[in-house]
């Protein structure tokens, strides 16, 4: 059984409220900045005390970006982007036909990737993103 929209939009929020991060915001510590430039992206890793880049696709453009916690998220005319600063590395998720991006959020671990037609989470102590297809027909 998959999850609705309504029930993932549901546990986001209640990630949100429960998540210490919402308690103690003082305890959030940034560990990555992001630079983007007209043929690539730079992630600078705090703890890897390191840059780390990734090459735009010719014609590829970034929409948008967001960075915060250990997780940098852009997503661009072609695919979703992730970057860990806990693992050092960019991860990928290519962008379907007729996929439009909803919204994007990066805090603590964890970045998102809304579109209407799926949900797309990104864990920085993994690297690897997940992805929950919403039932759109029922």
């Amino acid at each position: 059984m998959k999850p609705t929209l309504r029930f993932l939009i549901f546990l986001s929020l209640l990630a949100t409220i429960a998540s210490p991060q919402a308690v103690h915001p003082e305890e959030t510590i940034t560990e990555v900045f992001l630079l983007e430039r007209n043929d690539n992206l730079l992630a600078f890793s705090g703890l890897r005390n390191n840059w780390f880049e990734k090459d735009l696709r010719p014609g590829e453009t970034v929409v948008k970006s967001k960075h915060a916690g250990n997780v940098a998220v852009s997503y661009t005319t072609e695919r979703a982007l992730a970057f860990s600063a806990v693992t050092g590395r960019w991860t990928e998720e290519g962008l379907r036909i007729r996929e439009s991006v909803l919204s994007i959020s990066a805090e603590g671990n964890v970045g998102t990737v809304i579109t209407n037609i799926r949900a797309l989470g990104f864990s920085a102590q993994t690297g690897v993103w997940v992805e929950s297809k919403f039932n759109l027909g029922k």
